[in-house]
């Protein structure tokens, strides 16, 4: 039997990352980078760790799934930073780093004294991604920022929800990660600069510069007309039919974008009578005749169950979704071909299923390597690489700087 094929060099090998981050959107750039081969090393408070180790009451033996999905593919080391030793520590780290990864509010950094301008001065060949809720400017810059603050503060919360309701906060935390993902990019596009030039440099990166991005192309249109958008629930402000009905057994979303899918539509659900109505023949008819239409659609489509509606939309090229709950979701054929719903083991909590590696390379894919770090897990480990000996190291957990 021949050998098994060794599995490809990774994409970000030989980069070395300092993340000082915690809960979501530093760590998923942390993550990202780590997927794809890049040695991430963690920068945690001693006695204290990164919150999302215990944001949640549900845990795995103890170990909190927001943390263990964030923070795979990184050794963990405990750093007192607010110590003039631990800066001394972290200096040393940062002559053999390739990114620094910082996530703290405005002001932070340079308090502590691990800003961009010091750093530099360390390993001026340095990348460094200042992920911030609000950016380096403004007079919200030193403020403490959230997912849902953001959400607010950018306009999404308010143009989300039912008409007739308040602002909505979104499901999921996708500024968080909009941000996450920005700061990888940034991160990746430095890195090409300085292949090319030797120079580092700063990348900042702010959930609200990600948000603003997302309301590209809402957005556009208010710079036209300078009129507020108002909340259409998951209904288009511009299409009609374009919106969840529910059905017998759960919800289905239909999405009818031109009058030849209307007539298709109309033949599908067993009315072609509605294609006929002239009240409704074409794209503006339906949108000036929205609060007439949509109540008839609504009773047609609770006739049936989720499943017949997708059978008989599908086989009219109608384009529709069922609104799968997190049951649905991760059972559902499609999500299952994505490769996103992995499992992955742990020391302490066992096997746990966890997100994949949304880039798929097709020449060097990412691979999940190893486990979250335990606290300070490899505190002795990274400063032994860094030149520390044994008394030296015992010195500094004694006096609580690691």
């Amino acid at each position: 039997m021949s050998a098994a094929s060794p599995s490809p060099a990774l994409p970000l090998q030989g980069y070395r990352v300092l993340e000082v981050a915690h809960l979501i959107a530093g760590p998923v750039c942390g993550m990202y980078l780590g997927d794809m081969g890049a040695e991430v090393i963690k920068v945690e408070e001693p006695g204290k760790g990164d919150a999302s180790r215990s944001v949640y009451h549900v845990t795995a033996n103890g170990e909190g799934p927001l943390y263990l999905t964030m923070n795979r593919n990184k050794r963990g080391i405990a750093l007192d930073l607010s110590s003039r030793e631990g800066r001394q520590v972290f200096y040393r780290l940062v002559e053999r780093a390739d990114v620094v990864i910082e996530a703290y509010r405005g002001g932070v950094a340079e308090r502590l004294e691990i800003d961009y301008a010091r750093l530099a001065r360390v390993n001026p060949r340095l990348i460094y991604c200042s992920l911030s809720a609000f950016g380096p400017e403004g007079p919200w810059r030193e403020k403490p920022g959230l997912d849902a603050l953001v959400q607010a503060m950018s306009g999404l919360m308010a143009i989300t929800g039912e008409p007739d309701g308040g602002p909505a906060l979104c499901g999921a935390p996708v500024v968080d990660t909009i941000g996450s993902l920005l700061a990888a990019q940034g991160i990746l596009t430095a890195l090409l600069h300085r292949e090319k030039t030797g120079e580092g440099q700063k990348v900042d990166v702010s959930l609200l510069d990600g948000a603003l991005l997302a309301h590209a192309a809402r957005l556009s249109v208010f710079h036209l007309t300078g009129e507020d958008l108002p909340r259409r629930g998951n209904a288009h402000p511009e299409l009609v039919p374009y919106q969840a009905f529910r059905a017998q057994d759960g919800w289905v979303f239909v999405a009818v974008r031109t009058d030849k899918l209307w007539r298709s539509f109309c033949g599908a659900i067993g009315q072609p009578g509605l294609a006929a109505d002239p009240r409704f023949a074409t794209k503006a008819d339906r949108l000036a005749q929205r609060t007439e239409l949509v109540p008839i659609l609504e009773a047609v489509v609770r006739g049936k169950t989720v499943r017949e509606w997708m059978e008989i939309l599908e086989a009219a090229d109608v384009l529709c979704a069922p609104v799968n709950n997190y049951s649905d979701m991760v059972k559902d054929p499609q999500v299952l071909a994505t490769g996103m719903i992995v499992e992955q083991e742990h020391p302490k909590a066992g096997r746990f299923k966890t997100i994949g590696i949304p880039v798929k390379l097709a020449k060097s894919p990412g691979r999940i390597r190893t486990p979250a770090p335990a606290l300070g897990e490899h505190t002795e480990q990274v400063l032994r690489e860094a030149g520390y000996g044994d008394a030296e190291i015992r010195s500094l957990r004694e006096r609580g700087v690691i």
